[in-house]
């Protein structure tokens, strides 16, 4: 056989003498070693990093990154140093458990070091049972199996969703792009509260029945109907953010509209505000949030909104809440960040409140505290504007088995109907 001729590298290489091909050959060892050494500095570095979040309680259990054995052998007494100092425990996992939260071929023949104090192990080694022991081809299971692990993990529901997405294409109704928010109520005399809303509270009318509270918030007036008849429970408030309450709060007593609950401000709370009464009962919460622990992200969310003018005095809203009513606040709560996909800015214990779109949101109240009863029929329903609602009506048709989706309306817990229509 016939060697093929030599590279020009290897004839250069050749052609050195001695001592310049020994130096050559350890400058290339000590380039090689440098590399590793800075490969294993920026693997004990993120280890840290991962040790401190757990030490702080900023995650439950924390990973590493996937290595292959031997390399897991060579770098373990670093890390056992590392979880000493900020004594935390770990466990080396050499068969980590596959979900649809990560590609199986990240850690497939790998080995993953949990990080964690406290009894999270047990957590995860119950977690990892069950895994084994679900049943095969069964979506639902799945997904709430890499669900439960995303927590463990810390992730929040957003990250989780986006991981499921890339895995599993899993899709919340946000991912489609929500453009607005309206709030459907319904009145036997449509004519007076078309004024009310009108003339009485200013909101610009976009029109004849749909009027403007915040730049993406709008509420929609309808008459009664057969699904929503005379003396049905309204089972909601509705929000309006403003910062001129006491303005405000001049005005409705001037009009003689009735007030359920009158203006007394806080100092040091989260919020002030007061509750008037629409013609036809629905409850109006003129409402101001303030700088709180329990605000802190919503108050970002509505630090750029603009001002929408409304009332006869120079007056505005800049936000809207539409506050609804429910039994079971976890199911609800996992509906919202699960299947819709809506970020919750700020949580009261008994209140959660998500942002839909910019400057509008839902707030899901515990019914044994809030101002009105949980109704298995209620006066109200939710709409929101779609960016790409042909691609979400395919989706859903394909996808939403687990709630009832016809004639662009999904129909979630506690009978609540949301109308999905293609946004401006």
């Amino acid at each position: 056989m016939t060697l093929p001729p030599p590279t020009p590298f290897i004839s250069i290489f050749k052609k050195i003498n001695g001592v310049k091909r020994f130096l050559w050959i350890i400058t290339g060892i000590l380039i090689f070693n440098t590399s590793c050494e800075d490969e294993k500095t920026g693997k004990l570095a993120g280890f840290e990093v991962f040790c401190e979040m757990v030490s702080s309680g900023a995650k439950p259990i924390a990973l590493s990154h996937p290595m292959d054995l031997a390399a897991a052998d060579a770098i373990w007494d670093d890390f056992e140093a590392i979880a000493q100092r900020y004594k935390v425990a770990l466990y080396r996992e050499d068969d980590f458990p596959k979900t649809a939260l990560f590609p199986p071929s990240l850690t497939e023949g790998k080995t993953v070091i949990l990080i964690y104090t406290g009894n999270r192990l047990t957590q995860y080694e119950q977690l990892k049972s069950d895994i084994r022991l679900k049943p095969t081809n069964d979506r639902g299971a799945s997904e709430a199996l890499a669900r439960r692990l995303g927590r463990l993990l810390g992730y929040d529901p957003a990250g989780i969703n986006g991981l499921l997405s890339k895995t599993i294409g899993h899709h919340t109704l946000a991912s489609f792009g929500v453009l607005d928010q309206t709030t459907h109520l319904y009145y036997e005399d449509l004519e007076k509260a078309q004024g009310f809303y009108q003339k009485t509270l200013g909101l610009q009318r976009v029109d004849s029945l749909r009027f403007q509270i915040s730049q993406d918030a709008f509420i929609e007036l309808h008459p009664l109907s057969e699904v929503h008849p005379k003396n049905q429970p309204k089972s909601t408030a509705i929000a309006l953010l403003t910062d001129q309450l006491p303005e405000w709060y001049a005005l409705m007593q001037s009009l003689e509209v009735p007030i359920k609950y009158p203006y007394k401000p806080r100092t040091g709370g989260p919020h002030d505000g007061f509750v008037a009464i629409d013609p036809e009962g629905y409850l109006l919460e003129f409402e101001m949030f303030k700088q709180h622990p329990e605000n802190e992200r919503f108050m970002a969310s509505l630090a750029d909104a603009p001002k929408i003018s409304a009332g006869t005095a120079d007056l505005s809203f800049y936000g809207s809440i539409t506050w609804t009513y429910h039994k079971d606040m976890l199911k609800m709560q996992q509906f919202y960040q699960e299947a819709l996909g809506f970020t919750l800015v700020a949580d009261q214990g008994w209140t959660k409140i998500y942002q839909t779109a910019h400057y509008s949101y839902i707030g899901l109240v515990d019914e044994c505290r809030g101002m009105a009863d949980y109704a298995e029929s209620k006066a109200v329903e939710l709409g929101w504007g779609i960016e790409n609602s042909e691609a979400l009506h395919r989706y859903a048709n394909e996808n939403w088995g687990g709630y009832q989706y016809k004639d662009n309306a999904l129909y979630g817990p506690e009978h609540y109907r949301y109308v999905l229509h293609a946004g401006d």
